[in-house]
């Protein structure tokens, strides 16, 4: 059975119609972009603090860090970070 092509977009009948839908799919574009980074960056955050506590859990190659160090890497990384992401979705997607 031979597939059909996929119907044309038809054509924007101003000048203004094609730019503003150029626009749109350009800010959909980047908007994608800005939350894919944000979301790897998170994780790769949340994933080091996880190491450092495994690290200071099992005291492996000597590490060891004290209680307050502790605390503060857990709430910099969960709290600073996370309030970043969420500001950052926020200003992504307010609508203008």
């Amino acid at each position: 059975m031979a597939s059909t092509p996929p119907a044309p977009e038809p054509i924007p009948v101003t000048v203004k119609e094609w730019v503003t839908k150029a626009t749109a799919t350009h800010k959909f574009s980047l908007q994608k972009h800005i939350i894919k980074f944000l979301l790897y960056a998170y994780g790769a955050l949340l994933a080091s603090a996880v190491l450092v506590y495994i690290l200071q859990g099992f005291a492996l190659w000597g590490f060891k860090l004290g209680e307050t160090d502790l605390k503060f890497v857990g709430s910099a990384t969960i709290g600073g970070i996370g309030g970043l992401l969420t500001l950052t979705f926020r200003e992504v997607f307010r609508k203008s």
